[in-house]
């Protein structure tokens, strides 16, 4: 590998934005459950029946917990009822008082899960709603793998042209 080519690799590597510290919100969907051991299966149960778009994700520790909470600081789609670690919650609502509207307590129970997803406006139509908003991925997807493309072809043409010469 002669120099020239070296200095185009660091370059392109200079180039790659580096991946934020605090890590990558790994729930999909935009209202999510905290349940933990014991109450997950019973929320899971809920939410089928009720046939809302909501991920039930069981948590095994309070630092766990945090890091979610964090997440819906950055998020304002994102939307929590806490039907397990409600101390740990608790605090962090008391801490950050502007989530109130967006992360709610709820009791371990059928009625207080339906209760405090109408509370959110979480319904079956707004389920549909959001399905419609991931189709949406499609169009950048393509636009991606079309400038990879084309990227590639460049750089492969440009590349065995040198190469013949």
């Amino acid at each position: 590998m002669n120099m020239k080519s070296l200095s185009i690799l660091i370059i392109i590597l200079g180039m790659i934005t580096p991946v934020s510290a605090h890590g990558v919100d790994i729930t999909p969907e935009s209202t999510i459950i905290i349940a933990d051991d014991s109450t997950g299966k019973m929320a899971k149960e809920t939410v089928d029946e009720l046939g809302v778009e909501v991920g039930v994700y069981i948590f095994k520790s309070d630092s766990d917990v945090t890091h979610q909470l964090e997440h819906a600081l950055t998020n304002p789609d994102k939307k929590i009822i806490a039907v397990a670690y409600q101390d740990t919650v608790n605090k962090f609502l008391s801490e950050n008082p502007d989530l109130s509207n967006r992360v709610i307590v709820s009791a371990a129970d059928e009625n207080s899960i339906k209760e405090s997803l109408n509370k959110l406006n979480i319904t079956a139509a707004s389920s549909e709603d959001s399905s419609n908003n991931s189709s949406n991925f499609l169009i950048p997807f393509v636009t991606g793998l079309l400038i990879g493309a084309l990227t590639g072809l460049s750089i492969g043409a440009f590349w065995m042209k040198r190469k013949m010469s």
